[in-house]
């Protein structure tokens, strides 16, 4: 097995930010209502609780940011995709991206 190129890691990567970049609007629409079922749980697992700093990587919608900021947690939402973050900001006032 061969190591991916400079060249093809970057393909990849614009590949990948272009798809989920221009899937932002469909997201929440097709997935919106099942995602949140997880957040609680996860959020409890990882013991996300009023004051607790919290780095969301990948972000997406900002379902989890959001979910976390609702506990009081100081939450920081991150995706690679523009349109992403600017859904998790119009869903998840209370968060930041």
């Amino acid at each position: 097995m061969t190591t991916p190129s400079s060249d093809e890691l970057k393909a990849f990567r614009a590949f990948e930010q272009s798809g989920w970049d221009a899937s932002a609007d469909k997201y929440d629409q097709r997935f919106g209502h099942l995602t949140p079922f997880f957040c609680e749980p996860l959020l409890d697992g990882a013991g996300v609780t009023a004051g607790i700093r919290v780095l969301d990587i990948a972000t997406g919608p900002g379902y989890v940011a959001g979910a976390a900021a609702d506990r009081g947690a100081d939450v920081i939402g991150i995706d690679f995709a523009p349109n992403m973050v600017t859904a998790a900001r119009k869903l998840n006032p209370n968060a930041s991206f």
